[in-house]
């Protein structure tokens, strides 16, 4: 081999091992790259739960005004920021359609006990019957939530309680 064919096979090795060393420190980092956008919109996601039982003695009713759905049944985008508004259902009250002091029939007239799945599910005027006296309150149509799942989004949902 001559002098002249060593100089130029030199070159070649170095430039093929800098380039193997830059590819594999490379490749991790190209391998973890992920959308921003998808990955927003995967951490404000939160599914409904019909059978979401009472969390604290509460009923979390999410409502879908300011909700989009998504490709997937029952599973919803809080937006970005994450925002959302909660109607806290009181798992210990009974609610009906009509007010009950003032149908005609008090407790044993017309107005009959509505479940609080029913009540977010529907969305309405509802009212709470407390010992002696009734209280209206609005519910908006929505979807049980469950306390959990609402506490990755803390800083962004809006309760009220009826």
């Amino acid at each position: 081999m001559s002098a002249e064919q060593k100089e130029s096979s030199v070159p070649a090795k170095i430039g093929r091992r800098a380039l193997l060393r830059g590819a594999t420190t490379a490749v991790p980092a190209i391998l973890t790259l992920q959308s921003g956008a998808a990955l927003a919109r995967s951490s404000n996601l939160i599914g409904a739960n019909p059978y979401s039982g009472a969390g604290n003695g509460k009923y979390n009713c999410l409502d879908f005004d300011g909700i989009d759905r998504t490709d997937k049944p029952n599973v919803f985008d809080l937006g970005s920021p994450p925002m959302g508004h909660v109607t806290r259902i009181d798992a210990d009250s009974r609610y009906y359609k009509t007010d009950p002091n003032h149908d005609g029939g008090g407790w044993y007239g017309g107005s009959t006990e509505v479940s609080k799945s029913k009540m977010c599910a529907d969305g309405g005027t509802y009212y709470r019957k407390d010992r002696w006296r009734s209280t209206r309150v609005n519910v908006k149509r929505g979807m049980l939530v469950s306390a959990t799942a609402l506490n990755s989004f803390s800083s962004g949902i809006n309760y009220t309680d009826v």
